[in-house]
């Protein structure tokens, strides 16, 4: 056979990886084109690496002894991508959303245990050490059969060793400067992205040229290749000799399972994948990429085993790929089947490394460092210290890969590490599911479980791995599954039941923690996902740094702090408990993806608790709505008509013209409608999540005053606004209790009743005018004889010649032109009164009395009205708390509709009663009284018993207004006595002498 010196491969070697190394630095520093670098095939190709050794060369070994068996490693993967929906998809969500970046991350957060992330840990790297002893084994072999090495000699040479422990230095380099420099957790390692692709890419066209080679070079075409079949039916035979059903339904169940549980296929589908319509289009692009990659394994081990046939010095079948070129002597060929193998080698020994170092890293190290430490402050730079971290334990893992390679060096091994890999990773996937699918399952469960059956992986599958004299002693030998292939098939689906069994077994017997009840709603696949809202004890994001940097250091507090203020859009003077709360979660993402979700979980826990005040948690409303609003393009069948229905009431109520806002028992604000909106000049956005403190002043103190008194409504208070009339409002409280059963919030309703109350007060102005029209009559009759005794005094002056008589005239004329003053000063003071509707009711102590007397002066003006006389049996001495001029207005309306209800030389009656701080004031007259059937609406605006022209039914509503606006109520009795009458019944407050007086 055609042979390669050590330089030869060497450079090779360095060749292709400096390409690798040129294609990750140029993407890694944009150097590629932008639509390139970020095309979804990019992310397509680089999901290949689930194509490792074992789906170049070890294919072909399937191939040789099952035939069409060895598609049940390409049908496993492409099931699960077939099932991306329903499993693939919500991992990722979950991932994203939380900074999770590996199987340990997830089953960490869901469980709430940082001593389970340990556990995966250590046993996800336990069951990936064949998976890299695989790869570093296809390399090592590779080199030693192109230096001319049988497979007896396969050990006899040093030198070639030294260049598999050179591919495996070069290899973890490139990890370390691809992998071991992020800094932000939710960057994506575009060069290595981008490496992994071109890697993939190399692969698919070395084998489809090796598969064109075998068709075309060996057997000269599809017509000799059927002519060679036919005269070898071992070759026909080989076709027709499948796998027994219970170990193929084992196998595609391992190679399913291995989509999602192996850590280097999980970093690259989840952690470094760029979104969730990605995930769909890789697919089925990651599906007709494997189908492309299985097409040439078929020709290339006919190709092989004709090459063979005669030949002492043949490959290994598991080697077929590589037996072409040596074989034919081809020098291209031959280095194409060693690119294909060392690229699907690099790809796996690169993202296994960097994932199982990240793994370490968060659920070994830093735990480790913070039991130690209680924190780390003490690092001057946390993020140099977390690469170093890194890039040693690449360097350990690979190295350990290596030695385990070593240990169980004995031949024709690649088959079995690899199905030892996949059954040891397969222990995962009922904590996977039962993460996704099960809220009930608890730490314990799944732990007692993945010890179980990651035991029993242990003591029947990997030791008499590492025990056996040679190959044929291997679990699955040579010839596997062979004479093995009951007992392998006992072994993998007795452990996956065991672990299964005792998770759902010990899930039943523990209950679980509040914590991991709140991680498996947050995992769940229910779209109705329900947050609990949570208060803190802090107040604006200063308050974060101080807090974080007794865990973190004062830089790198400062750091994450910034980070997740940019990322949701907050400035540095946020104070909002639900900005708050949002920018608390963000930091935990982010540090769960910087130092793993234990680590992030502890430190928040300790420095950021939530306050411990269950009284008065609640559903998160804000942050069900802004989910459900994310969510509402996946949402089909029920689950759109409900969506759909709830974003028609939403709207309605925010459409709605009266002013409708939620409060949380805590008094954060969690809904606020278009018409508050426009009422307060606050937008929503800015409110929504805060307190009432939050609003402008008058709306902050008016809406605290309400909501601390307990009062279910209450009416026509004024809010006074700076350049403008001010505003007039109603307010109307209800409690609605959350759905959760939790707490109760409450809806209060704001009514806007500015143009109302000024229109009421124009029709009060003009009520009056109204009255000034009446009384006019009687207004001249009252100054005309003043005038007239003026005027004869005037005259009897002019020629009066007693000096003494002057003083007592003059006397007489102040007299008179007194009293034709307090006449026009009374109209103008009443005509006058409710013009200026800027100012509201100014309370001050009033003259019961005095006022009473004013108003029958007034109505006696009208000489056109019904004749009654008017009792005014008040104490002298009562004041009232009101408006003299409002106060007014009340008694000529009610004293006037007494006097239009009476007989002609019919008294009405006004008396006044102490009553505790209250006075019962009571207009009481004799006349037909008021129907039953109309006392309800008495007050109502426009309603009148007079007839057509006699009365605007103005009066009463306005006086139950002003009564109401000063503090007071009124009632109506009729029939009052014998029949007949009415009284009115005044409650007003008191007032005593001393403060401000009219």
């Amino acid at each position: 056979m055609m042979t390669f010196s050590a330089p030869q491969l060497l450079g090779c070697m360095l060749g292709y990886l400096a390409l690798l190394f040129t294609v990750g630095w140029l993407a890694e520093r944009g150097k590629l084109p932008a639509a390139v670098i970020n095309h979804p095939a990019i992310y397509t190709l680089s999901l290949g690496v689930i194509a490792g050794g074992l789906a170049i060369y070890g294919a072909s070994q399937f191939a040789g002894q099952y035939g069409y068996s060895f598609l049940l490693y390409y049908a496993g993967i492409g099931l699960m991508l077939l099932l991306s929906s329903v499993l693939m998809y919500p991992v990722m969500r979950i991932c994203r959303l939380y900074q999770l970046s590996s199987l340990a991350d997830l089953l960490t957060f869901r469980f709430r245990s940082p001593w389970l992330g340990a556990l995966v840990t250590l046993t996800m790297l336990g069951a990936m050490l064949p998976l890299l002893a695989l790869q570093i084994q296809v390399i090592a072999d590779a080199i030693h059969f192109m230096s001319g090495d049988t497979p007896d000699q396969i050990h006899e040479t040093a030198v070639h060793d030294l260049l598999a422990v050179a591919f495996c230095v070069v290899i973890g380099t490139f990890a370390v400067y691809f992998g071991a420099r992020r800094l932000k957790p939710e960057e994506r390692h575009t060069g290595l992205v981008n490496a992994i692709a071109f890697e993939s890419l190399v692969k698919l066209v070395a084998m489809l040229a090796l598969g064109t080679y075998a068709l075309y070079g060996v057997f000269e075409g599809p017509a000799n290749l059927e002519k060679w079949l036919q005269q070898h039916p071992g070759a026909i035979a080989m076709m027709n000799n499948p796998l027994r059903r219970d170990a193929a339904h084992a196998l595609l169940l391992l190679f399913f399972a291995g989509t999602i549980t192996m850590p280097h296929i999980f970093h690259m589908a989840f952690s470094e994948g760029p979104d969730g319509p990605r995930l769909r289009m890789a697919s089925w692009g990651l599906s007709v990429y494997l189908l492309l990659l299985s097409i040439p394994i078929l020709p290339i081990t006919w190709a092989a085993m004709q090459l063979s046939d005669g030949s002492g010095q043949s490959l290994p079948q598991v080697y077929s790929a590589l037996a072409l070129g040596l074989q034919t002597q081809s020098r291209g060929i031959s280095v194409t089947a060693f690119l294909a193998g060392m690229s699907a080698a690099s790809a796996v020994i690169i993202v296994s490394t960097l994932a199982l170092a990240n793994m370490c890293l968060k659920h070994l190290v830093l735990p480790l460092r913070l039991r130690v430490r209680r924190g780390l402050q003490a690092a001057p730079d946390i993020y140099a210290q977390l690469n170093w971290a890194r890039a040693a334990l690449i360097a350990a893992i690979i190295g350990s890969g290596y030695l385990f390679c070593q240990a169980v060096s004995k031949g024709e091994l690649l088959v079995d590490l690899g199905l030892t890999a996949f059954t040891g990773t397969l222990q995962f996937l009922p904590g996977v599911l039962s993460a996704l699918f099960w809220p009930r399952a608890t730490r314990l469960g799944v732990t007692s479980g993945l010890l179980a059956g990651f035991a029993i992986w242990c003591a029947l599958i990997v030791w008499p791995l590492l025990t056996v004299a040679d190959a044929a002693g291997a679990p699955f030998g040579t010839n596997w599954p062979g004479l093995a292939e009951e007992s392998w098939t006992a072994v993998c689906i007795g452990s996956l039941a065991l672990n299964t069994a005792l998770l759902a077994v010990v899930s039943l017997l523990t209950r679980p923690t509040d914590a991991e009840l709140a991680s498996a709603e947050v995992c769940s696949l229910d779209d109705l996902v329900r947050p609990i809202r949570r208060t803190l004890g802090l107040a604006a994001p200063a308050d974060f740094r101080a807090a974080l940097a007794s865990a973190l250091g004062d830089r790198a507090a400062n750091t994450e702090v910034d980070r997740a203020l940019k990322d949701l859009g907050l400035a540095e003077t946020e104070n909002r408990p639900y900005a708050l709360r949002q920018l608390r979660t963000r930091i935990e993402a982010n540090l769960s993806g910087l130092l793993g979700p234990a680590v992030a979980f502890d430190i928040m826990r300790r420095c950021i608790p939530w306050r411990l005040d269950t009284a008065q948690t609640s559903e998160d409303i804000s942050l069900i709505e802004r989910g459900l609003d994310r969510a509402q393009r996946s949402f089909t069948g029920l689950a759109a008509d409900i969506d759909n229905l709830r974003r028609y009431h939403r709207e309605t109520l925010r459409d709605l013209p009266i002013g409708v806002m939620s409060l949380g028992r805590d008094g954060e604000i969690l809904m606020w409608n278009r018409s508050m909106e426009d009422a307060t000049g606050v937008a929503s956005e800015d409110i929504v999540g805060s307190y009432l403190s939050s609003l402008p002043q008058a709306w902050s103190t008016l809406l605290q005053q309400f909501v601390s008194s307990g009062k279910a409504e209450e009416h026509k208070l004024h809010l006074p606004e700076p350049d403008s009339r001010g505003r007039w409002i109603s307010l109307h409280r209800a409690a609605v209790e959350s759905s959760s059963g939790l707490s109760e919030d409450e809806v209060i309703v704001v009514e806007d009743l500015t143009d109302y109350t000024i229109l009421e007060q124009e029709l009060l102005h003009n009520e009056r005018l109204a009255s000034i029209g009446r009384f006019a009559a009687g207004v001249a009759h009252e100054i005309g004889n003043p005038v007239t005794g003026i005027a004869c005094l005037a005259q009897n002056l002019a020629v009066e010649n007693d000096i003494e008589v002057v003083p007592e005239s003059a006397g007489t004329i102040l007299k008179q032109t007194e009293r034709i003053t307090r006449i026009v000063e009374s109209l103008v003071n009443f005509s006058h009164t409710g013009r200026d509707v800027v100012d509201d009711a100014v309370l001050v102590a009033v003259n019961l009395a005095d006022c009473v007397d004013e108003a029958a002066h007034l109505l006696e003006l009208d000489r056109s009205a019904t004749p009654v006389s008017f009792h005014n049996h008040c104490n002298r001495e009562l004041l009232v708390q009101a408006d003299s001029q409002r106060l007014l207005q009340v008694f000529i309306n009610l004293l006037g509709n007494a006097r239009d209800a009476s007989e002609p030389g019919a008294s009405v009656d006004i008396e006044a009663e102490p009553s505790g701080e209250q006075l019962l004031i009571s207009v009481t007259d004799s006349g037909v009284g008021i129907p039953a059937a109309a006392q309800s609406q008495v007050f109502d605006p426009f309603f009148t018993t007079k007839e057509p022209g006699q009365g605007t039914g103005l009066g009463l509503s306005l006086v139950y207004s002003i009564v109401e606006s000063m503090g007071g109520r009124i009632q109506l009795q009729s029939p009052w006595a014998a029949g007949q009458g009415t009284r009115f019944t005044l409650c007003l407050n008191r007032a005593e002498y001393g403060g401000e007086y009219q």
